[in-house]
């Protein structure tokens, strides 16, 4: 259900890609590309793209949605490519949570050419600074963490971002903040984003009485919030492979 229900990845995609700015040719890895997102965005601009992805299933979706694109269900720690195969290596909100990022990035950078780029967005601000607007919904989430076995419902491993490219040979690396706000028309569209991405596994996680008793706090407290605006902010991490 990746953004079948709003368009989260698309925007933030779209900015990203609109930053990176490539060239019409340039031969794309979009790793861990989900539904597409990136590769929708690099495919406007004419690129080759070539996509994995290590869920099985969201390669099958993969290839409903872009048929005769060379997609492949591979483990981003070990890329069945040959080294300096590609011009740009991008992904999409998953370094943070693959298992061993220091290996994803690593062979990243083995299989992008020299001289070639890499972009990984991720959660979150450039500068680590909290987002400047308040979530109404925080509360609530944080509230429902302490019914997870491990008292947290975490998504995601322990890699700073800024450890994990500072600590590489790459250079040019830069981090931006992007934003983006998506109108919300009501409770049940939030609760279903919800469900279609990484906060899934934390709803999921909960006991079936506190999922119910949380999916129905969720849609009154929404009801209750005008024009109601689903605002996130996300950085890109970006590099050079040197010559």
């Amino acid at each position: 259900m990746y953004d079948q229900v709003l368009p989260f990845f698309a925007d933030f995609a779209d900015a990203a890609v609109r930053r990176i700015a490539p060239e019409a040719g340039t031969r794309v890895l979009d790793l861990a590309a989900g539904r597409g997102a990136f590769t929708d965005k690099l495919l406007d601009r004419e690129c080759e793209v070539t996509a994995v992805d290590g869920a099985p299933r969201m390669i099958e979706l993969f290839k409903a949605d872009h048929p005769g694109l060379d997609s492949y269900v591979m483990d981003a720690a070990r890329l069945d490519f040959p080294a300096d195969t590609f011009d740009l290596v991008v992904c999409g909100f998953a370094i943070h949570i693959i298992p061993d990022p220091y290996a994803a990035l690593a062979e990243a950078v083995r299989v992008v050419k020299p001289g070639g780029r890499l972009a990984f967005t991720v959660p979150g601000r450039a500068d680590g600074t909290p987002d400047p607007w308040q979530d109404p919904l925080i509360d609530l989430y944080a509230e429902y963490r302490r019914f997870h076995a491990d008292g947290s419902g975490r998504h995601g491993n322990d890699v700073e971002e800024s450890d994990l490219f500072a600590g590489s040979d790459l250079t040019e690396v830069s981090a931006t903040t992007l934003e983006v706000a998506l109108p919300v028309p009501d409770g049940e569209t939030y609760w279903r984003w919800s469900r279609s991405h990484g906060s899934g596994r934390f709803i999921d996680g909960l006991p079936d009485d506190k999922r119910i008793e949380m999916y129905a706090r969720l849609l009154a407290r929404v009801s209750e919030i005008p024009d109601f605006t689903l605002r996130r902010s996300a950085t890109p991490w970006t590099a050079r492979k040197p010559e």
